[in-house]
């Protein structure tokens, strides 16, 4: 099923690239549940650990930072995992990258308004 939506997502943004199967059949899905998994371990380093630790780390510019981090970290998961799987570079690896990097800080803003109300000091973080 997570297949099913990250191709979707994907191709419905960047298009289909009917040249290399490997996007649907691979790097699809790798790269989601990835990207899903380090913007949750981000967050909970964000909200829980820092945001519980001293009151100095909920500042909004500490969470633009954690936000361009994982979008950075999202651009390099899909370029990465692209590059290992079709070995030559090309451009839709490029618009595939930048593609998950953006999806990657939407989600990110979308999971930080629950995660924040776990945090003691960042609750009012981003707004």
């Amino acid at each position: 099923m997570l297949l099913s939506v990250f191709s979707t997502l994907y191709e419905l943004i960047s298009g289909a690239n009917p040249d290399v199967p490997d996007y649907n059949d691979e790097i699809y899905e790798t790269v989601g549940q990835q990207s899903l998994v380090l913007i949750f371990i981000i967050l909970v380093l964000f909200y829980l650990v820092l945001g519980r630790w001293k009151p100095i780390f909920h500042k909004t510019g500490h969470w633009i930072l954690t936000l361009v981090l994982s979008a950075v970290f999202g651009f390099a998961i899909a370029f990465l995992n692209a590059k290992d799987v079709i070995g030559d570079v090309d451009s839709y690896m490029y618009r595939f990258s930048v593609i998950n990097a953006v999806f990657s800080a939407v989600i990110f803003i979308m999971l930080s308004l629950p995660a924040k109300l776990l945090s003691i000091f960042a609750k009012r973080t981003p707004f």
